[in-house]
């Protein structure tokens, strides 16, 4: 049986040419980007990414470390995460630009995965607006194709380049609107 060589590289191509990745996930590309930034791995902070990639909209710290505190309590997960190094995981996740604040105007802060926009190295993209409920704090993400388009169409009509964008609707949410009527 021969050994297996790597295919030679024809005349004219790229042999220097970066290899082709996989697609990532949010949490695969943050684990790599914490260890390209010199980070080792940390029980709390691979908690918290774990809880940030099943998360689909955002939370407050508040609600990530209760979050935390129970998955503890159920076995989920291996050990407490105190809150102080929820604190430290966010604001250093937000430094290398993997989570986002999301600020619905109540002072209170919120955090989210950072959506790459238009990328299609994030298997697990998730680029969505809001909706805020001004009676209950209710915060719901939504998806909405026409909106995207029209924000592409009003870029080229102005003539600007949106690098991105967030969308926030108040309003009621249905079991508000109900209880009024």
């Amino acid at each position: 049986m021969e050994p297996m060589t790597a295919p030679q590289a024809a005349p004219g191509d790229n042999a220097h040419a970066a290899p082709t990745t996989a697609p990532q996930t949010w949490a695969e590309r943050a684990r790599a980007e914490l260890q390209r930034a010199g980070y080792r791995r940390g029980g709390a902070r691979e908690q918290l990414i774990d809880l940030l990639a099943r998360e689909r909209c955002a939370l407050t710290i508040q609600e990530m470390a209760a979050r935390l505190q129970d998955a503890y309590r159920r076995g989920a997960n291996p050990r407490p995460v105190g809150i102080a190094s929820v604190y430290r995981g966010i604001e250093l996740l937000a430094e290398l630009a993997l989570v986002a604040r999301v600020d619905v105007g109540d002072g209170i802060a919120r955090y989210e995965r950072a959506s790459v926009e238009n990328s299609d190295q994030d298997r697990d993209h998730h680029h969505h607006h809001h909706f805020i409920c001004d009676r209950c704090g209710l915060l719901m993400p939504f998806d909405d194709q026409a909106l995207e388009q029209a924000i592409v169409a009003l870029e080229d009509r102005v003539g600007f380049s949106v690098s991105g964008h967030e969308v926030l609707l108040h309003g009621a949410c249905s079991d508000c609107r109900d209880a009024r009527r």
